[in-house]
């Protein structure tokens, strides 16, 4: 697996308007990771159940129980009792875990926008249409692409992140999981060697491979194939990524992290921060 470089890859530098950006420290300042910083997973979890009974009550909706959202099923679960039952060491060895994926906590629960995202971002432009919220154990979402440009902000734990160009080579012949579900392949890129003999049709690949820890970011573009899942060395993740839709997702996305680096920048007196190098390199 190649890790992703500063700035890009010569593949998508040449034949890509968009580019994946690794942002590290780039959510430094947001509460979860603010407010966690040092502390082992489970016991940053504690401090989220207790913000999201503060802030989301009794609220309940459906998480994946299962490898993936492939062959999950749905089970209803309370999002202040998940994070708490993450916050206790057996939970690393309790499997499966439910996993609520793409949950709409903020829209679902308007007062945790100020539990979860920094006051800097509230009159933030372009704003994204849609904030989702990823928490779980050992989560896996398998190779998939959007159609909107996201930024995957980790707040608690670590997940390993693979990429693929939407349009080289190998994810051109990529086996698709089903015609219903044909943005999803069963090709786990984690393991390319194996799943090219699984897959003779499927060309060993040059993954773009990143671990994202507490407060580092990862912007994706629209349609760039990608998997994600929590990195051996932790049990516990909750994530937020922030979506843009529309033909102009990509340029809003990249316009809005140049906006919060900026700020950044102003903020800390003008010291440059590695997610402004990392942008413009």
């Amino acid at each position: 697996l190649g890790r992703l470089p500063p700035g890009g890859s010569p593949y998508l530098v040449a034949t890509m308007r968009a580019a994946p950006r690794f942002l590290p420290g780039f959510a430094r300042d947001w509460p979860a990771v603010a407010s966690t910083a040092g502390l082992p997973p489970h016991e940053a979890m504690r401090w989220l159940a207790g913000e999201l009974a503060a802030g989301a009550g009794d609220l309940v909706l459906d998480a994946e129980v299962g490898c993936s959202y492939l062959d999950a099923e749905l089970v209803p679960v309370s999002v202040p009792a998940l994070a708490a039952y993450l916050s206790e060491p057996r939970a690393a060895v309790d499997a499966p875990s439910p996993y609520l994926a793409q949950a709409d906590l903020i829209a679902e629960r308007p007062g945790l926008r100020e539990r979860l995202l920094p006051p800097s971002l509230t009159d933030r432009t372009p704003r994204p249409y849609r904030t989702v919220a990823w928490l779980g154990g050992a989560t896996s979402s398998p190779l998939h692409h959007d159609p909107y440009a996201g930024l995957l902000v980790q707040q608690i734990g670590r997940k390993r992140c693979a990429l693929l160009p939407p349009d080289s080579p190998s994810t051109q012949s990529l086996p698709r999981h089903s015609l219903l579900q044909g943005n999803s392949s069963p090709v786990d890129p984690f393991a390319p060697r194996r799943d090219t003999e699984r897959y003779p049709d499927y060309p060993a690949a040059a993954v773009l491979e990143h671990v994202l820890s507490e407060g580092d970011a990862l912007l994706i573009p629209r349609r760039w194939w990608h998997a994600v899942r929590t990195d051996d060395s932790t049990f516990a993740s909750f994530s937020l990524t922030l979506w843009w839709d529309g033909a102009s997702a990509d340029a809003e996305a990249e316009r809005f992290v140049r906006g919060v680096l900026e700020s950044t920048e102003r903020r800390d007196g003008g010291a440059r921060t590695v997610g402004a190098e990392e942008m413009d390199e």
